[in-house]
């Protein structure tokens, strides 16, 4: 008989967090993370934007990292 292998499934992160030194990034990576920076939940100047991510200066990232996962979304650094 075949041993059953259900392994919980890891909850897909709805940002990445990649430290680029004095910038962070924050990636968007589900559809309710891309809704969140699109309705203004997560408010960011256009200038902020470099490819698919929203540039953070450092010293803001924490607060903002928090206020996120207090709203329930998940981030996982890069």
């Amino acid at each position: 008989m075949a041993k059953s292998t259900n392994t919980p499934k890891k909850a897909e992160p709805d940002f990445l967090i990649g430290n680029n030194g004095t910038m962070v990034a924050l990636t968007p990576m589900t559809a309710k993370a891309r809704k969140a920076c699109g309705d203004g939940t997560v408010a960011f100047e256009d200038w902020q934007l470099m490819g698919g991510s929203i540039m953070v200066d450092h010293r803001m990232a924490d607060d903002l990292l928090e206020h996120l996962r207090d709203d329930g979304f998940i981030i996982a650094e890069e």
